[in-house]
């Protein structure tokens, strides 16, 4: 079944111009390209290797030039082992070990296994080097555990591994995700009395900012430095990296001065790493002094500085000036990649810009840059929120056909607009289809259809797909906890939504303010103000900061229990809190202070509101002239007079 039979169909104007775009591709010229690659590939190939015997010179020549500067190719360097195999007396290992590490270096990895097994039909000892070369292979080809069993031949050969060896060993085991092994590793590497050099550190601490283990990582660091081993620019650049998703700019700042100060040359990575976190955050200028200083350095901005800065212009709006930067890295050498298009193209969909959207994907198309998987999903992201379904499913089939097969993000895209539909039985029935295609639904994918189920009540498919997102290894978040607390708490299970706040605090998934402000009212609408006082309480033991919906949700509550005075106190504590209250605050004191004909307080609080630039509503006019009239006339005109003057200047929706 393909994904088109599970939405609708409809004429397809939209994908049919994004077809024709893509069907073009085939007829762009590649005559250059290719020319230009085979030369480069063959400029040191003879017709046929086997045509010239080889001789010593020539083998010289081979291992010492050729293999060095990696400019071989297969059959040659199979040619030349043969010969090499054949000569009496047979040349040294280290001969071999330059064949073997260039065919290593062209990715010909499956070929040094069998050169290593004819080596030892001929009884020629490979040394600590070959091994090297070996175990290298084994991890390239995704074969860790056989690289480990060649640490065994090592060991059972008498030979010494040395830091290479297990440096190998830990990049690959790091790649896999494995750092528990490779810590460990890294950590009895002394046993065999070799120890790690700034390389084996740099692999270890970039793994474990990869992550998100930054104090880990800044602990080895440290360790590296106490032992005498200077960072080299790798180590300093996965700690910048790793402080920067910590979004602590200030101490990535600090360490790229200090990384400065030991005299380590800060290279194009360090630059855009910094330049990606302070754009992100706004910070421009910042990120422009960076760029010069970049250029000051030696260094000119390559394609990932531009697309960076590409797309913070793109966040900000500044279509324009994304544009012209364009314009200047092709100027400048640099031709923008499918990711500047992406950047760019997602942009105008944003904008609901799609005329624009489809003139930049037949430009990155005449330009050589396919659209990828990436380039679709923000098409159909666009379609399904214009409510353009049929044309969504029209544009999977195309991608399809195009080579480009949907992801997570592109199935969970379709999920969500079929739940905005209410056709949430169609996205059921798309996620099963997903997962027959080999694509898991993530933690949003599921979130998105629990958050539909509840709305509808069908609490026994929340349950069945809760089970199925554990068993797939993707454990409900905050979001997935917030929605089931709301459907308790809409139940009237309180107890079970309270249990389950205090679930997640156990399971390390914090609670955030929505989910407090969910149960609070809840409390609240059922007079429990003494247990949502105390959950305002945990809130603010577990580090989450009562914002205005919260202090509202509490104010209302005590209101309507008669706690007046309470509910006022509470207006003054999230003032003092540094958290504004807004006209929905105010007017539910208002409200209660006027329906018990208290003038003095309701004056008190329409004051408050001119002080700070709140002008009333038509609700907020409402409740007083409701007072108003139960006044005497010489009560009414004596609260008319002492009436504050408000802005007339438009409030901004809080």
């Amino acid at each position: 079944m393909s994904v088109r039979k599970m939405l609708p169909s409809a004429p397809a104007s939209f994908c049919r111009a994004l077809s024709s775009s893509s069907a073009s591709q085939s007829a762009l010229p590649t005559g250059k390209l290719s020319a230009s690659s085979t030369h480069s590939n063959n400029t040191h190939i003879t017709s046929d290797p086997k045509s010239s015997v080889p001789n010593p010179h020539s083998l010289h020549q081979f291992l010492t030039k050729r293999c060095k500067s990696g400019a071989i190719t297969l059959d040659e360097a199979l040619h030349f082992f043969d010969y090499m195999v054949s000569m009496y007396p047979t040349p040294p290992i280290s001969s071999f070990n330059h064949l073997l590490g260039a065919l290593a270096k062209i990715n010909h990895h499956h070929h040094v296994i069998s050169c290593y097994k004819r080596l030892n039909s001929i009884a020629l000892l490979p040394d600590i080097m070959t091994f090297n070369i070996l175990l290298n292979c084994c991890c390239y080809m995704g074969r860790v555990c056989d690289g480990f069993s060649v640490l065994g031949k090592i060991l059972r050969g008498g030979y010494r591994p040395g830091t290479v060896t297990f440096t190998i060993l830990i990049r690959w085991l790091c790649m896999k995700d494995k750092i528990g092994e490779a810590t460990r590793l890294f950590r009895n590497m002394s046993i065999f009395g070799c120890f790690p050099n700034a390389i084996t550190y740099g692999t270890i601490i970039g793994a474990l900012c990869k992550h998100g283990r930054v104090e880990n990582a800044k602990q080895l660091f440290l360790e590296m430095k106490n032992r005498g081993i200077s960072p080299n620019v790798n180590a300093y650049n996965s700690i910048l990296h790793g402080l920067c998703c910590l979004e602590d700019l200030e101490a990535a700042k600090g360490l790229f001065l200090e990384m400065l100060d030991e005299g380590v040359q800060a290279d194009v990575v360090t630059f855009n790493v910094l330049i990606d976190a302070l754009s992100k955050k706004g910070r421009m200028a910042e990120a422009n002094e960076l760029i010069d200083l970049m250029t000051k350095r030696g260094h000119h901005p390559d394609r990932v500085t531009y697309n960076i800065r590409i797309n913070a212009l793109c966040k900000e709006g500044k279509m324009e000036e994304a544009n012209k930067l364009v314009n200047l890295m092709i100027k400048r050498g640099q031709h923008p990649n499918t990711v500047t298009y992406n950047t760019l193209i997602n942009a105008h969909c944003k904008e609901g810009r799609m005329k624009e959207a489809k003139a930049l994907f037949e430009l990155m198309i005449q330009r050589g840059q396919h659209p990828n998987t990436v380039t679709y999903t923000t098409f159909i992201d666009a379609l399904c929120k214009e409510g353009r379904m049929e044309e969504a499913s029209k544009l999977v089939d195309l991608m399809i056909q195009q080579g480009q097969h949907p992801d997570t993000v592109t199935y969970t895209t379709l999920v969500d607009a079929l739940c905005k539909k209410g056709r949430i039985n169609g996205a059921i029935k798309l996620v099963d289809l997903m997962i027959e295609q080999g694509r898991y639904p993530n933690r949003v994918t599921y979130n998105t259809l629990i958050g539909r189920l509840c709305k509808e009540g069908r609490i026994e498919k929340v349950n069945v797909l809760l089970d199925s997102m554990i068993k797939r290894g993707q454990h409900p978040d905050t979001v997935t906890y917030t929605t089931l607390i709301d459907v308790l708490c809409k139940e009237g299970k309180l107890e079970e939504a309270n249990k389950l706040v205090i679930l997640m605090i156990d399971q390390g998934q914090h609670p955030n303010t929505v989910t407090y402000s969910t149960l609070i009212d809840a409390l609240c609408k059922k007079g429990r103000m003494k247990d949502a006082n105390k959950l305002v309480e945990l809130m603010i033991q577990q580090g989450q900061r009562p914002n205005t919906i919260t202090y509202n949700i509490m104010i209302n509550g005590l209101c309507k229990n008669g706690q007046l005075e309470k509910a006022k106190d509470f207006l003054s504590e999230m003032e003092v809190k540094g958290c504004a209250p807004n006209v929905v605050t105010f007017n539910t004191l208002i409200s209660c202070f006027a329906d018990n004909k208290d003038t003095s307080k309701v004056m008190e609080l329409l004051w408050r509101m001119a002080e700070k630039n709140l002008s009333p509503n038509t609700i907020t006019i409402s409740f007083v002239l409701s007072l108003l009239f139960k006044l005497n006339d010489e009560m009414r005109q004596e609260f008319l007079n002492l009436l504050p003057t408000f802005s007339t200047r438009e409030q901004p929706r809080r």
